[in-house]
């Protein structure tokens, strides 16, 4: 079989609010039973690591099949007023670029490592400290009888693993629809 890669990180937007909490980390084959923090690091714009921005956690975040790995900023730093963000800021500095580095070193369940390190590289831009309002959302429908797709477009990136969790669609007074995310 092919090596084992990462396939995507998201959000998927080229900016990412200063103040998000999580990004995920997709792989085209399920991963090993090891730590996955110690295989992620945050860069800045000058190629440095970017300290203490990632939640060390003895708990690793893995769907049900250890494809998506979810990795955490450190949230003392994310939520304002508490002593890790009063004394260090934020990880993530808006007007900043960051990248994110999957170490080709973590091994997939056959134990193979990965066939090459993986870099993302984003923007931060200002937090997003409003509430999400339906009225913010763009959804095109469906040409009526097409299997088109339906488009949802939000104002600034969410949570995907949450949003694949909470978001479904129903034809009036029905249940939910079949289809893909």
């Amino acid at each position: 079989t092919p090596p084992t890669v990462v396939t995507s990180l998201s959000p998927s937007s080229d900016a990412w609010p200063s103040n998000i909490l999580r990004f995920y980390v997709q792989f085209s084959a399920p991963m090993s039973q090891t730590q996955g923090v110690e295989f992620v690091r945050l860069l800045d714009d000058k190629g440095q690591e970017v300290t203490d921005a990632l939640l060390p956690s003895a708990i690793d975040f893995w769907n049900a099949d250890r494809t998506r790995y979810t990795v955490f900023f450190d949230p003392g730093r994310v939520k304002r007023g508490i002593l890790p963000n009063r004394t260090l800021g934020r990880a993530l500095e808006p007007g900043r670029n960051y990248t994110v580095v999957v170490d080709a070193a973590w091994r997939d369940a056959e134990g193979r490592p990965l066939a090459a390190d993986y870099r993302r590289t984003f923007r931060s831009g200002p937090p997003v400290e409003t509430a999400l309002a339906l009225s913010d959302w763009r959804i095109v429908a469906p040409r009526a009888g097409t299997a088109d797709a339906l488009t949802v477009s939000f104002p600034h990136p969410l949570d995907e693993g949450l949003l694949r969790r909470a978001l479904g669609v129903a034809p009036a007074g029905g249940g939910p629809m079949d289809g893909t995310v």
